[in-house]
């Protein structure tokens, strides 16, 4: 029998401690800076040991497979430090933790289809994919808090755990947009298609791109199907291999 997936992203997870994070891998803080803010939020050193964990592998210490990922992420950043951090924050999330990413594709598919989704929605879905365990529950509610403090979605009935969208977030950055269209199509495991509205990218309106925007990005490939409809894929150089939970 194969062993169930491990989640990874468990705990409720602010960003002002992912911002901290991000100066860090930019060079621009300290990492003490960092470790005294989590000691200051958080009480417990087990409970500080696992959300640091989870900052880690999404700036400070990636799987070998995302460091090029991650230090264009870092790269954007320094170049444009008006840039809407949230925007790296969420690739970063997409392509570090599967579990992040799945609980960001379900949430995506039902908002397009009912405009609104339940935390049982979203618990029945991941169950099928990690596994009928209580550790799933509890993930995926320390998920979602994460995600209303950020301001991607809002709670509209509390008692019935009823969720819906947060006000769009504008991506005016070509840049930026075409490195979140990268972790969608590792998301997603296939092309996508440049003009799609992409369910793991849910809450961000991405620039319009085009063909000779993913040429120039040196990462990504662009390709016409029969019909002319504009397809986007990973380069050969670029790993595909996620990152284990």
């Amino acid at each position: 029998m194969r062993p169930l997936p491990n989640i990874g992203f468990d705990r409720f997870i602010t960003r002002s401690w992912l911002d901290l994070a991000l100066d860090v891998a930019a060079g621009q803080r300290d990492r003490d800076e960092l470790t005294a803010l989590l000691e200051k939020d958080i009480v417990g050193v087990e409970a500080r040991s696992k959300t640091s964990i989870i900052l880690n592998r999404m700036w400070l210490s990636t799987h070998p497979s995302l460091t090029d990922y991650a230090n264009a992420g870092v790269s954007l950043y320094k170049v444009d430090p008006a840039v809407d951090t949230l925007a790296l924050h969420w690739g970063m999330a997409l392509r570090s933790h599967p579990f992040f990413a799945s609980i960001a594709e379900s949430i995506g598919r039902l908002l397009n289809l009912h405009g609104e989704f339940t935390s049982a929605q979203i618990t029945r879905r991941l169950k099928e994919q990690y596994g009928d365990r209580a550790s799933i529950l509890r993930a995926a509610e320390a998920v979602l808090q994460t995600l209303v403090s950020w301001d991607v979605i809002q709670v509209e009935d509390k008692k019935a755990r009823r969720f819906a969208a947060g006000a769009p977030r504008a991506v005016p950055s070509t840049a930026v947009s075409l490195w979140l269209t990268e972790a969608a199509i590792v998301s997603a495991d296939r092309s996508v298609r440049l003009t799609d509205k992409h369910l793991w990218l849910f809450p961000w309106s991405l620039t319009s791109l085009v063909e000779r925007d993913v040429a120039a990005s040196g990462r990504l490939v662009a390709h016409r199907s029969g019909d002319g409809d504009l397809w986007v894929t990973l380069g050969n150089s670029v790993s595909v291999r996620p990152a284990p939970s």
